[in-house]
């Protein structure tokens, strides 16, 4: 397993639109989320942060970081695609996103989403560096809970 972060370029515009058309259907299918609007939006904030999720430089995934005030960050979304599932490339991913932003973050949990509750869950209780875990209450409608917590510095040099 060779996993890294890309940024995801205002170029890829088309092919983040197709990966997020897939996304919401799975998370937030009664949201009406336009996902072509969603990815320019995504792309051309200067407060947000796009990366594709790489495995041997071949896409597997997503995240899409949301800087917030107070240096703050929240993973706005964040998705491994379904045949690259239950290999541990989104504790890896999520290790790498968390380490390279040390500080404060938080997360919105889909409601229509099970397997990202039950990941998320086991994930944030492994990942070194996580401190101050607390489960919230939703952000959205269509979420079923948040987390918060603390991401201390890397662990490499």
């Amino acid at each position: 397993m060779s996993l890294t972060l890309s940024l995801i370029l205002p170029k890829e515009h088309a092919v983040l639109t197709s990966v997020l058309a897939g996304y919401f259907e799975e998370t937030a299918s009664q949201a009406r989320i336009d996902p072509g609007d969603r990815a320019r939006q995504m792309l051309h904030r200067k407060d947000v942060i796009a990366f594709w999720v790489l495995n041997d430089g071949k896409r597997i995934g997503f995240a899409l970081v949301l800087n917030l005030p107070d240096d703050r960050r929240e993973l706005s979304e964040f998705s491994i695609f379904a045949p690259h599932r239950r290999h541990g490339f989104g504790r890896v991913a999520a290790e790498i996103l968390f380490q390279e932003f040390p500080g404060r973050w938080r997360m919105g949990i889909s409601a229509q989403s099970p397997s990202a509750l039950a990941f998320w869950g086991t994930c944030l209780s492994v990942l070194p560096g996580v401190t101050e875990l607390r489960e919230g209450a939703p952000f959205t409608e269509l979420q079923s809970k948040s987390y918060s917590f603390q991401i201390t510095g890397p662990t490499h040099d």
